[in-house]
């Protein structure tokens, strides 16, 4: 969430939306708020028990200012109800310290607890405690499984990974809300993977990655993961796998283990059809390959997958495979197989930029030419309209090494302009020409501009001008603010006029209030709900900050639309924030 300004545990109540504001205070009344404690100086965690238990995070200043706040739970407005139960709580639990004795915290109070029990009191008690929490029992197990090599401790992670599962679905399947907290709990479990790997038990960590792949990727299949938690959580898994094939100290029989292991999964295309999972595996899979010295099995591994590549929609995949072998190749000295294959796949837009590279490094630009306009044969034939615009700048960039300056004219004029407006580009084109010289080329392209608008006016037979999205950007790069008021002035649309406000509001106050007034009326008689009566109020404290002068103005708006619509509450409650300025 982002930083909220002069919001503070004394006025949140007056700024906060008035429905999610009533229900987190009777959550609070209710008790939800089952814990809290300041984790250290100003920053504080809570529970709070709604439909689940979900735990907020409030950051403050020492002035008591709201900094920060977070909950996980789906809620995807600015803030939840959960976050306004625990402001309350904080309130109170402010007020209270001010006026008692500072006390130790819960966290020093349960450390100085354990000091005190003895090792046999230890014992009893998780006996006692494992008798009754089947789940802790499993996870002590795992914990110190090192201790006892009679514990199976991948079933012991995929009981616990599938329990997990079992509580967030629905008959078999995990909703838009479940995999929130789904994955936070597999992810929690993830962390004791590298707590693992710090005690050098390396073992068990790749157990538990391997565990965790290979439940998740059935859950990936039939979630809905709008959000993306449960996709983060299947990245989560693949940098412990990282991880391991990254450190030092583990051994390099356990690194062909796992070279083996990702050898076999990676066979499955499914690890491709569902997200970017599979090359993020791969990369790791090419890591070992060079760390265990088994470059001919990773080479024999792509020669398998390349034939089974053969639909329309695979190209992507195919030509990963392609420019993996050459890299490959070229990484474990082999150029010259490297070499011809990369003459055989001049057709795939990485291995040829790959050359043009190499070419312009020698500036041997010539050929670097002649690969490029090949490739926009080739783009054009596979009607690849994006890369054809990148060989064009690769195009461009070779210009400029030669100074070419009628080539970078031609391009920079042709990216200025290509989709939308781009500043880069078009700075580039000015920047090609005298002051006396762009003077003449400025006035030829904005008559250009109006002839295209007039063309497509008359080819489509419609009214509606398209001047001021074609002839705004130039007029606002080049400051020619009276030819942008001028085409603003034909706009009627609020929102429209509002793009254009901090061009014009200073320098033309009342030609904009002029403009504003009709707009503003007309916006907040298409209004519907409170979401957009505050948007109508939003823009109205907008250009009251900047054209001061129009305050009184844009007030009588204000009181005309909520004597025009007494029966629509929230408008009027809405519109009372201005009329009490």
């Amino acid at each position: 969430n982002e930083p909220l300004l002069m919001l503070t545990l004394q006025n949140f109540e007056t700024q906060i939306n008035e429905t999610i504001l009533q229900r987190g205070k009777q959550y609070y009344k209710n008790g939800a708020v089952v814990y809290t404690e300041e984790t250290n100086e100003n920053n504080w965690q809570a529970e709070v028990d709604g439909s689940d238990v979900y735990s907020v995070e409030i950051e403050l200043a020492p002035s008591q200012e709201i900094i920060d706040h977070s909950c996980d739970c789906p809620f995807e407005g600015s803030m939840c109800k959960h976050v306004v139960a625990v402001l309350f709580a904080l309130r109170e639990e402010v007020k209270k310290n001010k006026t008692t004795k500072p006390k130790l915290s819960k966290k020093a109070l349960f450390e100085d607890l354990i000091q005190k029990v003895s090792l046999a009191e230890f014992q009893q008690f998780i006996r006692q405690y494992a008798a009754k929490n089947k789940d802790f029992k499993s996870e002590f197990e795992i914990y110190f499984s090192e201790k006892d090599t009679r514990i199976d401790v991948g079933k012991k992670y995929t009981d616990l990974v599938q329990k997990m599962i079992r509580l967030h679905a629905d008959r078999g399947f995990v909703d838009y809300r479940a995999t929130f907290k789904l994955s936070a709990e597999i992810d929690n479990l993830l962390e004791t993977g590298y707590q693992l790997i710090e005690k050098n038990n390396f073992k068990d960590a790749l157990i538990l990655a391997q565990v965790v792949l290979k439940e998740i990727m059935q859950v990936v299949t039939t979630c809905d993961d709008s959000a993306g938690n449960i996709g983060g959580t299947f990245s989560n898994s693949i940098a412990l796998l990282e991880a391991i094939a990254e450190h030092q100290d583990a051994a390099i029989v356990l690194k062909e283990q796992l070279f083996l292991y990702l050898d076999t999964e990676l066979q499955d295309k499914i690890y491709f059809d569902y997200g970017d999972y599979g090359y993020e595996m791969f990369g790791v899979f090419r890591q070992l390959a060079i760390q265990t010295g088994n470059t001919e099995a990773f080479l024999k591994h792509i020669d398998i997958q390349l034939p089974k590549l053969t639909g329309k929609y695979e190209d992507y995949r195919r030509n990963f495979f392609q420019k993996q072998k050459i890299d490959f190749l070229q990484k474990i000295g082999k150029t010259a197989q490297a070499q011809q294959l990369i003459e055989e796949n001049l057709d795939i837009v990485e291995v040829r930029q790959d050359v043009v590279n190499e070419a312009i490094v020698k500036k041997d630009y010539e050929r670097a030419k002649l690969l490029i306009r090949e490739g926009i044969s080739v783009a054009l034939s596979k009607e690849h309209p994006g890369t054809v615009s990148q060989w064009h700048k690769e195009l461009l960039r070779i210009a400029v090494l030669e100074e070419d300056t009628e080539q970078v004219r031609f391009y920079t004029k042709l990216f200025a302009f290509e989709r939308g407006f781009s500043q880069e580009y078009y700075r580039q084109w000015k920047n090609t020409y005298t002051p006396n010289e762009w003077a003449t080329v400025l006035d030829q392209c904005i008559a250009d501009k109006i002839k295209v608008v007039a063309d497509t006016q008359k080819q489509k037979n419609y009214w509606q001008s398209s001047e001021l999205s074609s002839l705004a950007p130039i007029y606002i790069e080049e400051q020619l603010w009276d030819r942008l008021l001028a085409l603003v002035k034909k706009e009627s649309h609020l929102e429209t006029l509002l793009q254009y406000h901090p061009h014009l509001a200073k320098s033309y106050p009342p030609e904009m209030m002029a403009l504003y007034i009709p707009a503003l009326q007309k916006f907040g008689d298409a209004a519907n709900g409170r979401g957009e009566y505050a948007k109508l109020v939003s823009y109205m404290e907008r250009i009251i900050k900047d054209i001061p002068t129009g305050k009184e103005a844009i007030k009588q708006v204000a009181q005309a639309l909520k004597e025009k619509y007494p029966r629509r509450s929230a408008m009027v409650e809405e519109l009372n924030k201005i009329l009490r300025k």
